[in-house]
């Protein structure tokens, strides 16, 4: 599968406390973003910006990062990040729940 990146920001963008946020999805969906931090050594780290994902483990995305600019990739970033959005999606498993 070929990748595509899509640009998020500068690193300078990114506060050295705290984190960036690059927002999923259309305005009115109100899906949690991407929180875009540094590390110690300045290494950047892309986690799902969703503390209230308990049933599930924190998603981690792909980070490249050229030229002082910061990618995603593009298919992570518009993958449902949960069963909730996939099911809000219409991507629910074949069988039944129950």
């Amino acid at each position: 599968m070929q990748e595509h990146w899509k640009q998020v920001c500068r690193i300078r963008d990114i506060p050295a406390t705290g984190a960036y946020v690059v927002p999923r999805g259309l305005a009115w969906q109100e899906l949690p973003g991407v929180a875009l931090s540094r590390t110690a050594d300045d290494a950047i780290v892309a986690l799902l910006d969703s503390p209230g994902l308990p049933e599930e483990a924190p998603r981690h995305y792909r980070v490249k990062v050229e030229a002082g600019r910061v990618y995603l990739d593009f298919a992570e970033l518009n993958a449902p990040a949960s069963r909730a959005e996939a099911a809000l999606a219409g991507k629910t498993r074949d069988r039944p729940w129950f």
